[in-house]
């Protein structure tokens, strides 16, 4: 497999009296990080470009997965308007300020990026992949039900999901980081997309693959 070429969004962080910067920034295809102080306390606000309906690669619909939220806010009024904003939770606060680090090293709103997943792999290390009922029913009508039984999967907080090896791989991930069971494989494997932030932390945690700066501390 050659290497997937993805224009990625870079992360920046913003603070009044810059809101005009941050949306000028999230308008060229960048995503911003916003902070602010309401009450003394400090929060801070996802700002991505407007996220298109059904499309379930996009890198901004990632970015807010990787914070483990699902819904963006669409403003209609106000400095972000036309945007697509989300609230950060406070346990994530390290998270999103890492992904500004990791940028600053980096000019422009985007970067464009090239990735061989053979090369890689990360994502299939120490992941949680859930089934959905159509990954069960494909399985099934594929002549895979095999793949539903015990080891393969196990049921867990009332998914199915597939098991991992004693060392963390999925137990389907070859020695050349390939998949076994590509041709059926998972939604959640099929719909991952390459150089989103799950794929950059996964690639940072299990292979010290930084697409910028390094962690400083």
């Amino acid at each position: 497999m050659s290497a997937i070429q993805v224009t990625r969004p870079i992360v920046r962080s913003f603070k009044d009296p810059h809101r005009a910067a941050a949306v000028a920034h999230v308008k060229k295809g960048g995503h911003a990080i916003f902070w602010e102080r309401k009450n003394g306390r400090r929060s801070a606000v996802l700002v991505v470009p407007p996220v298109p309906e059904g499309d379930v690669t996009n890198l901004g619909h990632w970015s807010l997965l990787d914070l483990s939220k699902w819904r963006f806010s669409r403003p209609k009024t106000g400095t972000f308007r036309g945007l697509f904003t989300s609230r950060i939770p406070n346990d994530c606060f390290e998270v999103v300020e890492r992904r500004a680090e990791r940028d600053s090293v980096w000019e422009g709103p985007t970067r464009k990026v090239a990735f061989d997943c053979l090369e890689c792999g990360a994502c299939c290390k120490t992941n949680r992949v859930e089934l959905e009922k159509s990954d069960l029913d494909r399985f099934v009508k594929g002549g895979h039900g095999w793949l539903l039984k015990k080891p393969y999967t196990v049921k867990s907080r009332g998914k199915v999901v597939l098991t991992l090896l004693d060392n963390g791989n999925c137990r389907h991930l070859a020695k050349n980081n390939m998949c076994n069971i590509y041709e059926v494989r998972a939604s959640a494997c099929s719909e991952f997309p390459v150089a989103s932030e799950c794929c950059l932390s996964a690639r940072e945690e299990e292979l010290s693959l930084y697409d910028g700066l390094a962690p400083q501390n």
